[in-house]
């Protein structure tokens, strides 16, 4: 059985199916189709007619929250070399490259962090330790980057396809219920490096704490933004160099929702350069005057800090800044540290 729950629409909307993919988008919107169909789905206690009804602010909607099949067990093994920062034989901590997905999605069936993960495991464990049994990973909350969506093998957070980086990824269940408990009790240290239009918002000395919470925008489902009613989020933030148009900041994630550090950024007016999502420039022009095409949000996971789930350990990663960022950085006049 599902997660039952009641929906109440605060406002108009002009298809349920539309706005339950939207309200719920780990959902797919086939799958909701199905749901109403069968009738799984309550309208003010009665079963609608079709996909297409028309919603109103005060409408009531009672369903139950649709099982996925565990992706995991449709995804391939595949051998790709990724950058290692650590591994054992309970984890593998890697630098991802900009660019590459975490796991697979609509039009990304391969070529993935979780599908390299599978490689790996096959390569180096015992078969009777294959794969990580997807059904048993816990569920999690919704905008959550450090829980993933239920059934992707050893992730225990996510990156955005353009992030570049620290990227901690469990090979046992044992390191998979660590890691997870670390990251609930917020005891995993995470400092990324970001590419910033300059702010009078930016601290000038010392280091900022954003304190805001954040929740998906209302109505265009893709972004998170700043809102009372979201969830508690911190952000720490430290300029390391800067010139009177941009500035490399060093940001401290202190918890881990989904786009934290942009909606942050973008909240003191300082958006990365080339997150056009949340209002970064797309161009800019380098201490040249030439022309520089942004095409990506410019943001690199530096370095990560967790226990080793047997030992104890404290084990402390640094990703090597891409030469990509490197690059633009150099070009805009900013100081990268040693």
């Amino acid at each position: 059985m599902g997660i039952l729950m009641r929906i109440e629409i605060d406002s108009s909307h002009p298809r349920l199916d539309r706005f339950l993919s939207e309200h719920l988008p780990e959902v797919p919107r086939n799958k909701w189709d199905d749901w109403i169909r069968e009738g799984r789905v309550l309208l003010n206690g009665a079963v609608p007619s079709k996909g297409g009804q028309k919603l109103k602010a005060g409408d009531v909607l009672d369903t139950e929250l649709p099982e996925m099949k565990p992706p995991a067990r449709h995804l391939n093994a595949e051998i790709i070399d990724l950058p290692t920062l650590f591994e054992d034989a309970q984890l593998w901590i890697v630098d991802k490259p900009s660019g590459m997905v975490v796991h697979p999605g609509p039009g990304h069936t391969g070529g993935t962090v979780v599908n390299a993960l599978l490689g790996r495991l096959q390569q180096k464990l015992p078969t009777g330790d294959l794969p990580l049994p997807a059904d048993e990973i816990e569920n999690s909350e919704n905008d959550e980057e450090e829980q993933p969506t239920r059934g992707w093998p050893g992730l225990v957070h996510r990156l955005d396809r353009y992030t570049s980086g620290c990227l901690c990824l469990t090979k046992t269940m044992e390191a998979q219920y660590s890691l997870q408990g670390q990251f609930k009790e917020r005891g995993v240290e995470k400092r990324y490096l970001a590419l910033v239009r300059h702010s009078p918002k930016l601290p000038q000395l010392g280091s900022l704490l954003i304190d805001q919470p954040i929740a998906r925008h209302r109505t265009d489902r893709i972004r998170m933004t700043i809102a009372a009613a979201g969830r508690p989020s911190q952000t720490r933030i430290r300029i390391i160099s800067r010139t009177p148009s941009v500035a490399l900041v060093e940001c401290e994630l202190l918890t881990g929702r989904t786009h934290q550090i942009r909606a942050h950024l973008q909240h003191l007016r300082a958006p990365l350069l080339g997150d056009g999502l949340y209002g970064g420039p797309m161009r800019w022009q380098d201490t040249d005057k030439q022309p520089l095409e942004l095409p990506h949000p410019f943001l690199h996971a530096w370095k990560l800090a967790v226990d080793h789930p047997l030992s104890g350990e404290r084990i402390a990663v640094e990703a090597p800044i891409p030469d990509e960022f490197r690059e633009l950085a150099e070009r805009l006049g900013l100081t990268l540290p040693d």
